[in-house]
């Protein structure tokens, strides 16, 4: 009995074997297309993320510039990379402005530390404080 289901077994994992397709040259030439371009979008946004918001708002300007001077070359060309370059200036300066402040805390040794400085008003009082202490 168990000779016939060892023999049922190996049958079954040929027929197994011989199942699995291979895979054929437009799916081969597919997936490593995909692949390839898997692969040079994220090299690319690798790359951009290390670009910050004031190198943007530099090129910009630059763009603007190079621009305004080369407006006798090409009038509407030029007419549309300053605007393109002011709406990219505006659109990073507001982004500057709502990201102001970092979403992570400062930590030394686990714990968790305030770099900002008393206000003007406080260090007044303390000033007064001191002072009326040692009289």
């Amino acid at each position: 009995m168990s000779d016939n289901i060892e023999r049922e077994v190996e049958e079954i994992l040929r027929k197994l074997d011989k199942f699995v397709p291979e895979e054929g040259r437009l799916a081969r030439a597919r997936r490593r297309l995909g692949q390839a371009a898997s692969d040079l979008s994220h090299t690319l946004l690798a790359r951009l993320s290390h670009i910050s918001l004031g190198q943007v708002m530099l090129a910009s300007l630059i763009l603007v510039v190079v621009a305004f001077l080369f407006r006798s070359a090409s009038p509407t060309l030029a007419r549309w990379a300053i605007i393109g370059g002011l709406i990219l200036f505006f659109s990073v300066f507001g982004l500057s402005l709502l990201g102001g402040r970092s979403r992570y805390e400062r930590r030394w040794r686990g714990q968790v530390i305030d770099l900002s400085e008393p206000s003007l008003g406080s260090r007044l009082r303390h000033w007064l404080q001191r002072r009326s202490r040692g009289r």
